[in-house]
């Protein structure tokens, strides 16, 4: 099914928090990117909500392309964000500009703000009236709470404002374009369709691999750590994806749900302890950096899952991610059953660098005699096309188009948490399995 941006619908985007670094970096390139493919509404505006009067709008465009274009359609909007009366004010303005467009419009409230302050600020949105008009959006950053209990607590508070159809909860994981074409991929190759099953397949692993360490984060990730910060959000995103049941033809909107029904059946198996299906690290020197020598904060990460669903019964599942390791990737691969080991047929999902999807065959190498050698069939978008969409563009794209596919929903934020909660309680005040390992090693060197 082919998505179009629909350029009739008025919109107002209020960014609130426009002077970030996630503004300046992503948001308003993407929207300068979406603009210049002539994809953007018609009737568009941008509100910056600051604390500051004084900001030069040009400052924020530094990596912004087709500036002209954002810069006439940007206004700046001071405000006190623990005033509920400043956004009654919001409100008013927001009003003025539909009568300069001639007619009602939808607004987007990108909250671009430390989770903290998150809550009030829906609050506020909610009491002021402003969430109460159907054709109110609130898009979220993750983290999505730290755990189980505080994911649901900001799940109902937001609940009392919103409605679940207003919310855009972003992983940006699932807006990149290696992730998109899973489903596509799964559909629209018979060979690949008919073999996403434990019959087929052997084992199924997940890496997100990076090689900076915290770099300035110090605050933000002594306080999260690689479970919260990747495996709860993206590794089991993309598991979800990869398990899911594939969606009628066209019915992309059924696509959060069915990456529900997925989490649902992953569990950490319990037949022995914890500690034999998950591993974590803590890079060498990390200490160091966080002024913390008892941190017991992980950096890595690597856990073995299984799933209940019968069609996957038995399939082996690791996800990991580490700082401080020696390349940087995502990926996802999945390897087939074999008899021997010139049958090791594996398919590889890149997300990073590179994206692009490859399959390992075995056959013939040139000569007179009969050898055999593991050989490569792949496709590299770059190849193929000359830009892709970054994912904050699709993530800005989707949410104007009221396309929730992208978009993490309530149910599978809790089903994350509740994947984690016991791994999450087992580790409060125990690094009795911390493993400390030499930056730039391999995932493989960490655990074994």
């Amino acid at each position: 099914m082919t998505k179009q941006m629909n350029k009739n619908i008025p919109t107002i985007l209020i960014i609130i928090g426009i002077t970030g670094d996630l503004s300046k970096r992503k948001l308003l390139p993407a929207i300068g990117q979406i603009a210049a493919t002539k994809m953007a509404p018609d009737k568009f505006r941008i509100i910056g909500v600051t604390r500051k009067a004084d900001i030069d709008i040009e400052d924020l465009l530094k990596d912004t392309i087709n500036k002209d274009f954002v810069k006439d359609n940007t206004e700046l909007f001071e405000m006190d964000l623990t005033n509920v009366a400043e956004y009654k004010k919001l409100l008013i303005r927001l009003g003025e500009i539909e009568n300069e467009f001639g007619s009602s419009a939808q607004y987007l409230f990108y909250l671009s703000v430390p989770p903290n302050v998150s809550k009030t600020i829906v609050e506020f949105i909610g009491e002021s009236g402003l969430a109460g008009r159907q054709n109110t959006k609130l898009l979220l950053e993750k983290p999505f709470g730290v755990d189980l209990k505080s994911a649901t607590d900001l799940i109902n508070h937001i609940n009392q404002y919103f409605k679940p159809k207003q919310v855009y909860r972003i992983d940006h994981y699932l807006a990149k374009e290696t992730v998109q074409n899973i489903l596509v991929f799964r559909d629209g190759n018979s060979l690949f369709k008919k073999t996403w099953n434990k019959d087929f397949i052997d084992r199924i692993e997940i890496i997100v691999s990076e090689e900076i360490g915290i770099e300035g984060r110090v605050n933000f990730y002594e306080n999260t750590g690689a479970l919260r910060d990747i495996v709860q959000s993206h590794l089991l995103q993309l598991l979800a994806i990869t398990l899911m049941d594939l969606p009628e033809e066209g019915n992309l909107e059924n696509v959060p749900s069915l990456r529900y029904e997925a989490l649902k059946q992953i569990t950490i198996p319990s037949i022995k302890s914890l500690s034999t299906y998950v591993k974590r690290g803590q890079y060498k020197g990390y200490r160091d950096e966080v002024k913390n020598q008892n941190s017991i904060t992980e950096t890595f990460v690597s856990i073995d899952l299984e799933s209940q669903d019968p069609k996957w019964e038995g399939v082996k599942i690791n996800l990991t991610t580490g700082k401080a390791l020696k390349n940087k990737f995502t990926e996802i691969k999945i390897y087939y059953k074999k008899e021997n080991n010139k049958e090791s047929n594996e398919l590889q999902l890149r997300l990073q660098p590179n994206e692009g999807i490859s399959f390992s065959v075995w056959a013939k190498r040139p000569g007179y005699e009969h050898q055999i050698g593991r050989h490569a069939l792949d496709f590299s978008f770059k190849d193929h096309y000359t830009t892709l969409p970054e994912a904050y563009e699709q993530v800005l794209f989707n949410a104007i188009n009221s396309d929730h596919s992208l978009f993490t929903s309530s149910d599978e934020v809790i089903e994350t948490w509740k994947i984690l909660d016991s791994l999450q309680k087992s580790w409060v005040n125990s690094a009795y399995d911390l493993i400390i390992y030499k930056k730039g090693s391999n995932p493989e060197e960490v655990v074994n």
